[in-house]
């Protein structure tokens, strides 16, 4: 039938058989995500690099392997150090990838919907309201362990909590200082070993030290790779998309001391190496993309105009000058380094260090800041980070919109702004009016 929106039908089917037939949508859900991951793996996007095909083949890999089996898998926060679950042989899952792959399958409305309508409030992330939706309705089952940090959101301490009360399990809930020092590291340390503990005892199994050490040495090797990509992403063509760049952020997260996420690391490396070059404009990409709005795709997806070179939740704990506090030799002191050097820990003052020192590895022409839908502390930071980076020199559009939740974006106005900022960047290339 000519127009006719596959995926659109699907997550129509998933919405109305929500109410009254949870295993239905549930069954039905995994069979679209299952028929999506074998698409992803043997019939990748025509045009994107292998790097970011390998991206998206190990986000649905991942998240798929642990809705398909949540009474062995953790659901957990974004920047929740997930070498510990991986050295049990436990799939970590997080309420970003969950929503971005409803989302995906245009199963968001409902579940955002039924999760308002069970008292969460509209003003609340879409992530996690799709995340609560899954569980209210009872499509999504009882894992076998819940945790998260208190960065980067107020969302994850109420959703976790939320999470525990309906499923009848407690939470792990790790605590973030703000300052970096040497007593909390330890801090969070101790929290970390606490939710091995935990974790041990949810899944009645023990973590082998060595396995534990192994996972964070490939962490470290993984962000090592990473960091090296910066400098060449500034003249070479990433080929790529804001779907692709979004699974590559979540994998950074999800399989972090995973092989396979040390070699996608390394293979994105060798890509971007062996890459044509690129003059288009490089925009750094502050917080989620909404990977699904074409307004922004139709200039960033694959093309020579722009492409985002970086983005401040892939590299969210980039390491001092003259290196951290811990080696990976110290497995859970180096994971709390990281969660208290986060750029999303702490005052707005970090996130415009991150995103200024990713702008000059690139070489960008300025930044996006997207102000996704419920985070009230990018909000609450945006002005802050604009004005920062302006002082720096980096032209700074500020975006309101929803990264998963497509009714709650306005299409025309964002294409209408984000054209006009394009324009303006390429310029003050041609050396035009700033």
């Amino acid at each position: 039938m000519a127009g006719f929106d596959v995926v659109k039908w699907f997550g129509g089917v998933a919405d109305g058989h929500l109410e009254g037939s949870p295993a239905f949508t549930r069954n039905w859900l995994m069979l679209g995500y299952q028929l999506q991951r074998l698409k992803v793996r043997y019939v990748p996007d025509k045009g994107i690099s292998p790097s970011f095909a390998e991206a998206y083949c190990l986000f649905m890999d991942s998240v798929v392997g642990a809705q398909a089996d949540l009474a062995h898998a953790a659901v957990v926060s974004i920047f929740t150090p997930c070498e510990i679950f991986h050295a049990m042989g436990v799939r970590p899952v997080t309420a970003e990838a969950i929503g971005a792959i409803a989302g995906g399958a245009q199963a968001e409305s409902g579940l955002i919907a039924h999760a308002e309508g069970a008292g969460i409030p509209q003003t609340y992330c879409s992530y996690h309201k799709i995340l609560m939706g899954l569980a209210e309705s009872g499509v999504l089952q009882r894992p076998g362990f819940l945790a998260c940090t208190s960065p980067a959101c107020d969302a994850n301490n109420l959703t976790f909590r939320a999470l525990g009360q309906r499923w009848g399990m407690p939470h792990t809930y790790i605590d973030v200082p703000t300052e970096v020092s040497r007593d909390s590291v330890a801090y969070v340390a101790d929290q970390l070993r606490e939710m091995q503990t935990a974790a041990e005892d949810a899944f009645h199994t023990r973590v082998v030290p060595e396995e534990l050490q192994a996972c964070v040495l490939r962490s470290d090797q993984t962000d090592q790779a990473l960091l090296r990509s910066l400098p060449l992403r500034r003249d070479r063509y990433l080929a790529n998309t804001m779907t692709t760049d979004m699974m590559l952020m979540l994998d950074t997260h999800l399989c972090l001391g995973t092989e396979r996420a040390e070699a996608l690391a390394r293979h994105s490396l060798a890509d971007l190496q062996a890459a044509p070059t690129y003059d288009g404009l490089r925009l750094v990409w502050a917080h989620v993309m909404p990977f699904y709005l074409d307004a922004l795709g139709d200039h960033l997806n694959v093309t020579q105009e722009a492409q985002v070179v970086a983005c401040d939740m892939t590299f969210d704990h980039l390491p001092p000058e003259g290196g951290g506090l811990f080696s990976p030799d110290e497995p859970y002191e180096y994971m709390a380094e990281r969660l208290v050097r986060n750029c999303f820990n702490g005052p707005a003052e970090r996130r415009v260090t991150t995103l200024r020192r990713l702008a000059d590895a690139t070489d960008a022409d300025g930044v996006v800041v997207f102000c996704h839908w419920g985070c009230k502390q990018t909000a609450g930071a945006a002005q802050l980070i604009r004005s920062g980076l302006e002082d720096a020199g980096y032209p700074v559009l500020v975006l309101d919109g929803d990264g998963v939740d497509r009714e709650n974006t306005s299409v025309g106005q964002t294409s209408t702004r984000f054209a006009a900022f394009l324009e303006l960047l390429q310029s003050r290339r041609a050396g035009g009016a700033a």
